[in-house]
């Protein structure tokens, strides 16, 4: 693990790697319609698909030192909000570090996914600087294609990702 991904606390989250006991948590907020409109999965369906996940991220992190974090706020830090950060991905034939943020509904508007990416993103330039991060936004989810634009990245194109057109954003 890259000691700088492990645990990290902003101003107001603590983002950590996941854990076998955030299951629950995972299934809540990727069961939910509204926090899964713009995904072309669609919500979560089952438990299993919950675990299914879970095992990915956890993989992320024993097998390439990094992957999403668990964010919760400071003032209640074993409520997880959200899921935010940066994984190992390859996409379209390039390895990149894939930048992504998922909250739910009641955090909307905070500021959370921004405060997130801009730690993800100072820190995988510090640590992984030669694998370059994008974030990839279906075309119709404004708020997220405002928080892309808010860290300063910028728009390369748009490709058919997972059969969706989706807006490839670049760090730099």
């Amino acid at each position: 693990m890259i000691p700088a991904f492990e645990n990290v606390t902003t101003e107001r989250l603590v983002l950590r790697p996941f854990r076998e006991s955030d299951l629950d948590a995972i299934f809540t907020l990727h069961s939910d319609p509204e926090t899964n409109k713009f995904s072309s999965h669609g919500p979560m369906r089952t438990l299993d698909d919950a675990r299914e996940r879970l095992t990915m991220w956890l993989n992320d992190y024993s097998q390439k030192g990094v992957g999403y974090w668990a964010v919760a706020r400071r003032e209640a830090p074993g409520v997880i909000v959200g899921v935010g950060g940066v994984r190992h991905k390859e996409l379209q034939g390039q390895h990149v570090l894939n930048l992504a943020y998922r909250f739910s509904p009641e955090t909307w508007g905070s500021g959370y996914a921004t405060e997130v990416s801009r730690v993800a993103l100072e820190l995988a330039r510090k640590h992984i600087p030669d694998v370059p991060v994008v974030a990839i936004i279906h075309q119709l989810n404004t708020p997220s294609i405002r928080v892309a634009e808010r860290l300063g990245m910028r728009l390369d194109r748009v490709i058919d990702y997972e059969g969706m057109p989706s807006r490839l954003y670049l760090d730099r």
